[in-house]
């Protein structure tokens, strides 16, 4: 792809000759879009996931703690699978570019993004799940100590040995 093709036009050859930082790489990819990105009516995509952190600080049973982290890394329309959905679109736009290497990349950090959902979404039952039995766990009496039959006369009591 030319840098025509990208939106991308460097200064100088350093790109050519490997010889641009990454923060370089970034600042002409921001200046390019510029025009784009002035239009976009998206908030800051973290802004989100910050205000599901502050109600995650709020949370006061581990019910409510469960609804928010659903939310977040839950099945359907959490904001895990609304990253997996961004991951699976930009492998999308990279093949319809000529990038099918870098699709490649973005299609495995998908996978590996859902594997994570899966363990989050365990981990999540398995939270509940305590907080469920120590909530009904049946009450208990004090045990009482257990009795120690007298030694027999003339008899001298087994002692642990202190080390």
């Amino acid at each position: 792809m030319s840098p025509h093709q990208s939106g991308f036009e460097p200064s100088d050859n350093a790109v050519r000759n490997s010889q641009v930082s990454v923060d370089e790489l970034h600042r002409w990819a921001a200046r390019s879009a510029r025009e784009f990105t002035d239009r976009l009516a998206v908030a800051d995509a973290g802004r989100n996931i910050t205000a599901w952190t502050d109600q995650l600080h709020r949370a006061r049973t581990a019910s409510e703690f469960q609804a928010v982290a659903e939310a977040v890394v839950g099945d359907g329309r959490s904001g895990l699978g609304a990253l997996h959905q961004f991951l699976e679109t930009a492998a999308e736009w990279c093949e319809r570019h000529q990038e099918p290497g870098i699709a490649d990349h973005y299609r495995v950090y998908a996978r590996r993004l859902a594997s994570l959902g899966e363990h989050l979404m365990d981990l999540g039952d398995d939270h509940l799940l305590d907080a469920y039995r120590r909530a009904h766990r049946p009450s208990q009496s004090p045990r009482p100590a257990p009795a120690v039959a007298p030694s027999p006369p003339g008899t001298t009591p087994l002692r642990r040995p202190t080390r």
